[in-house]
């Protein structure tokens, strides 16, 4: 979710950050993450009628407050830091993961080709979102204002892949749910192809919630910096008072509620049909292998669906929450600029864990990992001694040879 970056304000650096600004009556404003319009090309003096605009004039002369610029150095070195390791290791997993769904057949199976679309976004979200932040931080460059094109295209593309992921979630638990539900109509109602489908689908849908990015975001003059930003005022405050709940009910709320309602059923289901073969099944060790096999399918669905809850719900509540921020302090924006940076780098473990959760709560998938592992290091000691198994079988046949050829002399000279 990359709507705006709230990066606070640091005087004693030097430089103000924010994410939007919008031009109104040919006079371009600049607007802080709280949404407070702060200077405007036209006048470089602070308003005097603010007693806030005051305290910072005040901050401007005595310089800005040391835990203010600790906070503010956290926010960053959070970026610098943790954002390289999350993104190596989600690639490396979801990649290991697709590797895994390959050699398990996905293009046979509906939920592996699910999981297979699933490590694909999560890719995608990482490479867009997550390395565009450490940019940013590391080096100053923000790769979203370089073109007109790159920042629309950035903006939707974040947003449209993190709700993508959302909800091929939802899909995953829904293809489970019909199984427990309905497992005589099951392979009737779920295919690959249908799948495929579904996908396509909720890409067009999805799409078309976001579209929106690309007439009303654009690269705008921030005195002599150029931002992506919001290139009015109406714009700005369709984005900050109503797409914000619109993308909170789509990233977060209603996949979260229809994933814990079709968990619900599927709870019901596997009680049922345990105590079913209680009455059915005589053999203890088959019901314990039943049971077994129920629990670890419930825990893997639990896990994966809180999990995603705990991890976007704290971003989007943010969101919402700095809309409506206004005459911060500095001190105020450096501690939300703190809880922006933990709650967005918590969501983008979301997209960085899945690999690690199949692998805890799927005895399956994990057996054929291990299995794709030890046979790529087979494969290596295979290639390493080619040399030494050829001229073994060469001296085999050699031998093989020799004694024939003997033997047959022996029989011959018997006669």
């Amino acid at each position: 979710m990359l709507r705006k970056v709230y990066e606070g304000l640091s005087i004693d650096h030097g430089r103000l950050f924010h994410d939007r600004m919008t031009p109104v009556n040919n006079t371009t404003q600049f607007h802080s993450d709280s949404g407070q319009k702060l200077f405007s090309n036209s006048s470089t003096e602070w308003p005097i009628d603010s007693s806030t605009n005051m305290t910072s004039s005040m901050n401007i002369s005595m310089g800005s407050d040391p835990y203010t610029d600790f906070l503010e150095d956290i926010s960053q070195y959070l970026w610098v830091v943790l954002s390289p390791v999350l993104f190596v290791v989600g690639v490396i997993g979801n990649t290991l993961t697709i590797v895994v769904l390959k050699q398990m057949k996905l293009h046979k199976r509906p939920p592996l080709f699910l999981l297979f679309v699933l490590s694909l976004s999560d890719i995608l979200v990482l490479s867009v979102g997550l390395s565009r932040y450490w940019i940013k931080e590391t080096f100053s460059v923000d790769i979203r204002a370089l073109t007109n094109f790159g920042c629309k295209f950035n903006l939707f593309f974040i947003y449209w892949s993190m709700q993508l992921s959302s909800w091929i979630l939802v899909c995953i638990v829904l293809e489970r749910c019909i199984k427990t539900n309905f497992p005589y109509r099951y392979p009737r109602i779920v295919t690959v192809k249908r799948c495929s489908v579904l996908v396509v689908f909720l890409m067009i849908i999805l799409a078309g919630v976001d579209l929106h990015y690309f007439w009303t975001n654009g690269l705008t003059m921030d005195g002599s910096e150029i931002e992506c930003n919001s290139l009015t005022d109406k714009y700005f405050n369709f984005e900050e008072f109503v797409f914000t709940y619109i993308d909170f009910s789509v990233l977060s709320v209603v996949p979260f509620l229809l994933m814990i309602v079709m968990n619900i059923t599927i709870i019901r289901v596997f009680r049922q049909s345990r105590h079913f073969r209680k009455s059915t099944v005589k053999n203890r060790q088959t019901n314990k292998k039943l049971n077994r096999f129920d629990v670890k399918l419930t825990r893997m669905l639990l896990c994966t669906s809180v999990y995603f809850l705990v991890a976007t719900l704290p971003i989007s509540i943010y969101f919402i929450v700095d809309s409506y921020q206004k005459n911060l302090t500095d001190l105020g924006s450096a501690k939300m600029d703190v809880v922006w940076s933990t709650s967005y780098i918590f969501q983008f473990t979301n997209y960085t864990i899945n690999f690690f959760l199949y692998n805890l709560t799927n005895e399956r998938f994990r057996k054929k990992f291990l299995l794709v592992i030890r046979c790529r290091t087979a494969e290596k000691k295979r290639k390493s001694s080619k040399n030494d198994f050829v001229y073994s079988v060469q001296t085999t046949e050699i031998s093989v040879v020799s004694e024939t050829s003997k033997e047959m002399d022996d029989m011959s000279s018997g006669e």
